[in-house]
Formats: structure tokens, sequence, C-alpha cells
């Protein structure tokens, strides 16, 4: 039985459980993007193959599943460029097809070629990996691939190119079968250690300053959530990195919005306990409760001064036993920082003790 490249590819995307491509059609992809529907994906087509990509990650964000966006060879793929730097900096799960012209043509190029640039040279240094199918032989190997490397580590952008003649032309089934995902890639979590998630809890559970710092992980594993029910449970304040501001409605009483830097630097500088949650710190500042505010704390310090910290860290000490007792909330005993810092963060901007949002949230 026959089959075309594009053909293969398009199953390979609907094992993977892929319902929806982001993309606008061109004769030098038809052999794939004319058997979607036949497995019950759907083209949507916007106006701009830079949108394609955005829409794509825009997905990915949103259901934590697998953004595929196409863009055809030459100007097309050129113009998905911006898209592919934005949503791979944004760490958004994007598959990027992309064809090609005939790879008589480009495997090497003669010069001059209409609409062709070195496709995957040009993404490489943007994207997690880019690399041209140069045979129906090799689409299985190299999409198997390209997918494993879209659910592995941090997500962003996979491209892979495939030239027009091996999308569009019929060829052979293959001797051995297309596997499915569990055969080529991890298809379950991870399961955490339990004991280290019993440390990491009874830290929590013992700290008089805990803050919780989130990242776009929390979106990509469909965890908000659980997210907000440990921060309710905590009453620990939330800050997030730039891509993960929307893991939390930022008009609850525990989130700490972005629009108060210096709070937002506060709250992490008096943290004595950190949970940090899909989040690689890239742009982060955790000051931290130890150095820098012991060693002032000790230069400024006298008598009285030392008598007084002396009874708040017995007081201290007070309620972390209090919460160990069994029925006990985590929260007992703890000051309500979360309060106290989102009324400083009002008074800041002379508004107010208001979450920003909250009137009309409340109407």
């Amino acid at each position: 039985m026959a089959i075309t490249g594009g053909e293969r590819i398009a199953r390979m995307l609907a094992e993977e459980g892929v319902e929806v491509v982001f993309g606008i059609i061109d004769g030098t992809y038809f052999g794939l993007y004319g058997h979607l529907s036949e497995y019950g994906i759907r083209l949507v087509s916007p106006r701009h193959e830079t949108s394609a990509v955005h829409m794509a990650g825009a997905y990915a964000r949103l259901t934590g599943r697998l953004g595929v966006a196409i863009a055809s060879n030459g100007p097309g793929v050129a113009n998905a460029l911006p898209g592919v730097a934005v949503e791979n900096g944004e760490g958004n799960r994007v598959l990027l097809l992309t064809s090609w012209r005939r790879h008589q043509l480009v495997d090497p190029d003669r010069g001059g070629t209409f609409q062709y640039f070195d496709q995957p040279a040009v993404i490489a240094p943007m994207a997690k990996w880019s690399t041209a199918v140069p045979s129906f032989d090799r689409i299985g190997e190299l999409m198997r691939r390209a997918l494993r490397l879209c659910w592995r580590g941090r997500p962003g952008v996979v491209h892979v190119t495939v030239p027009e003649d091996i999308m569009n032309s019929a060829f052979d089934e293959p001797a051995l079968s297309d596997v499915p995902p569990a055969r080529y890639r991890r298809t379950t979590p991870v399961e955490p250690a339990p004991e280290l998630v019993d440390q990491a809890a009874r830290l929590l559970v013992d700290a008089d300053a805990p803050v919780i710092h989130a990242g776009s992980g929390v979106l990509h594993a469909r965890a908000t959530a659980e997210l907000r029910q440990v921060a309710e449970m905590l009453v620990a304040p939330v800050t997030t990195s730039w891509s993960g501001r929307d893991v939390l409605d930022e008009r609850l009483d525990v989130a700490l919005p972005m629009l108060y830097p210096d709070l937002v630097d506060r709250a992490r500088t008096e943290a004595d306990v950190v949970l940090a949650i899909g989040s690689r710190f890239s742009e982060t500042r955790l000051v931290g409760h130890g150095a820098p505010l012991a060693a002032a704390g000790r230069a400024a310090a006298g008598p009285g001064r030392q008598r007084r910290r002396a009874a708040r860290h017995e007081q201290a000490g007070r309620h972390r036993r209090a919460r160990r007792r069994p029925g006990v909330p985590p929260s007992a005993g703890r000051p309500p920082r979360c309060g106290r810092l989102r009324g400083a963060a009002a008074g800041a901007v002379g508004g107010p003790a208001q979450t920003p949002g909250r009137a009309e949230a409340s109407s």
C-alpha cells in the first residue's frame, strides 16, 4: 500500500493525540494537510505564520498538550521565525513542521534556488532542536526523536523540515510499522520519592515565613488547582516568574502580583523556606532570609533587642511544635503575612487595601 510522507506524519501526530494544527496551506505540503481530517485533526488557518506559531504555543499552554504549527518553505518559514523565538523563550511546547524545496535542490544548495534558505540551520539557535528529513525511510526515526524532545525537559520549539518531494510523493509503507508514543518517550509523569515529599512538607509546615515561587511549568502540568490548595493551606504568599503570571488568580489573598516588585522582593527576602515549582529561576531574585539580614541585625542589636529576638525565636518554636500535632492546620500560629504584604502593596500605589480587580470580582 502506498502512502505519502505527509500522511505518515499526520498518522504519527494522531497517535500523539494531536487534534488541531495551526498554519496556512500551501502546495508544498499538500501531502500533510490533505490527510489531517482523515485522522481527526482540524486545521486552523490564521493570516500570518507567526500567528500560527503563537496559536500553537497558546494552545499548549492552556491545554497541557502538544501545539503543532506548519509553515511553507522560504517566505512562510521566514514569517514564522518571530514566533519560534518567542515561544521557545517562553517555554511553550510547540512542534513546527515546515516544507522545503526538493531534496535534489537543497542538498546541497545549488545557489539561487527559488524561495529557499537553510531553514534547519537558521532555526537551530532559537529552538530546542531543528532538523531536515533526508528521505522517506527516515521520517519515523526523526519524527520520533522530535516528539520525544518535545516532551523532554523544559518545553520549547522543536522544528522538522521535510522536502516537498518527500512530503507529497507516494512510497511503500515502511517494513516496520511506526510505534506508539509509549515506545519512544515517557507518557506518564515521573513519581517523586515519597520520603522527599514528606521531607519537603515538613520543612514547609515548620517554616515561619514560607513563600511559594511558581513558574510556567505549573501550567504545563495542569497543576494550578493544586498550587492554590497548597498556598491557602500554608497561607503562603505566591510569587511567579514572568512567564508564569497566570498560574494563580492575582485577586486571591495568597497571590503577590509582579505588579509590586518591591513587595515581591520583600516577601522572598523574609522567607525562611521557599517552595519552587515549575521554575528555573532564570530572572528571579531570591535574596533569602539568612546572611544579609542576620548580619545587619547583629550590627545594630543591643541587649534589649537581643532579648526580644530570643523571645520571638521561642514563640516560633512553640508554633512549630503546635503545627505538628494532628488536626492542627499548617498555618496555625503563623503571622498573617499575605494580608500584611498585600496591604503594603496597596499603600505603595496610594490606593485602598484591595487587590487589583477585587471590586470587579465581587460585583
